[in-house]
């Protein structure tokens, strides 16, 4: 994925471990056109963005998820100082849109529905492959993407048929 990314799209990667503000990692973040995607009557966007914490981990395996306990998007400090530059600034938009659903009240760990067909996934990745198209990620860059080692092909599969369902039945 040797995509150029926009000036919006650049996460600042210097910062220690801890926890900060959205901002500080993505402080162009409100002119992406992701925001559209993301926000909605309850929560504008520029309110979720000026809540949201990214905490910085150090000595943990994995890439971004919501801890709901705090609240606050958890990156391992692994994944933010050497993950690729397109993956880090869609996983952080998918994580905001976590964020998003669980200050509104959205149970985004509900286990008991299979991950690929959990509508708050769905939702998720649906705004990260949508700007990663906008961004020129081919069909190979968007499997790459979404290849992790919790999921087969076949649930990849399923996961990128409920993403174009989603978009489909959402358009901007």
């Amino acid at each position: 994925m040797g995509i150029e990314l926009p000036e919006y799209a650049r996460v600042v990667r210097g910062l220690p471990c801890g926890d900060h503000a959205y901002r500080k990692l993505l402080p162009r973040i409100e002119e992406s056109p992701v925001r559209r995607r993301i926000e909605t009557l309850k929560t504008p966007f520029s309110q979720l963005v000026d809540r949201a914490i990214v905490r910085i981990k150090i000595r943990e395996r994995g890439y971004c998820y919501v801890d709901v306990n705090i609240p606050a998007i958890t990156v391992t400090e692994y994944y933010y100082r050497n993950g690729n530059d397109l993956d880090l600034y869609l996983d952080l938009t998918h994580e905001l849109t976590h964020l998003r659903q669980h200050l509104e009240g959205e149970n985004i760990w509900e286990h008991s529905i299979p991950y690929v067909d959990r509508p708050t996934e769905i939702e998720g990745y649906a705004v990260a492959i949508e700007e990663g198209r906008r961004l020129d990620m081919t069909d190979a860059d968007i499997m790459s993407h979404l290849s992790n080692p919790w999921m087969s092909k076949e649930e990849i599969g399923r996961l990128l048929d409920n993403i174009e369902r989603f978009i489909t039945e959402h358009p901007l």
